[in-house]
């Protein structure tokens, strides 16, 4: 019996998917290439010239994205039959892209909840007193009173908390005590 959603892919198919993703992944990369190479007399109207920095960063990625698909077909098996799961076709990216209506809306469905909290936090922390009084760890300011800030926060019935993530957004927990 087969869990979930699972794709039977030849490895001679699999290659060929992958050979297309790489050949699509090194024409982007041209192409930011060519883009940062370009200089204000090349720029029009309807053609600006885009920061350096950006077209460097796609053209460093889609290179990434091309060495990664590359190891990944030259160790595909020809004469085997592979099983992919979601996770295994999203990171060979071998589904049909979304037309660009629905991949904006995947993004703002993503987005949503975190740009909220953030928001939130926000919010909270510059309510002055009452956005101290809510979040641990932080000081009390008394200005002009003399007295030094306890440190510790007043009982309320949240707690809030931050973690920074090594490599993704800062997460912010709002949660009843």
């Amino acid at each position: 019996m087969i869990e979930g959603l699972k794709l039977t892919i030849s490895g001679e198919k699999l290659r060929m998917l992958l050979d297309e993703r790489i050949r699509h992944h090194q024409r982007c990369a041209d192409r930011w290439a060519h883009e940062q190479a370009r200089t204000p007399l090349d720029q029009t109207e309807d053609s600006p010239l885009l920061p350096e920095h950006i077209c460097s960063n796609e053209e460093d990625r889609h290179r990434w994205r091309t060495d990664v698909l590359s190891f990944i077909r030259d160790h595909i098996e020809i004469g085997e039959t592979y099983r992919l799961a979601q996770a295994d076709l999203d990171f060979g990216e071998l589904l049909p892209s979304a037309p660009e209506c629905l991949a904006q809306e995947d993004f703002e469905d993503r987005t949503r909840v975190g740009f909220a909290l953030e928001r939130t936090a926000k919010a909270l922390e510059s309510c002055g007193t009452l956005g101290y009084r809510l979040l641990p760890n932080h000081q009390i300011p008394h200005a002009g009173t003399g007295s030094q800030p306890s440190g510790e926060a007043e009982d309320t019935d949240f707690r809030i908390t931050r973690q920074d993530l090594e490599n993704g957004p800062e997460v912010i927990r709002i949660e009843r005590k």
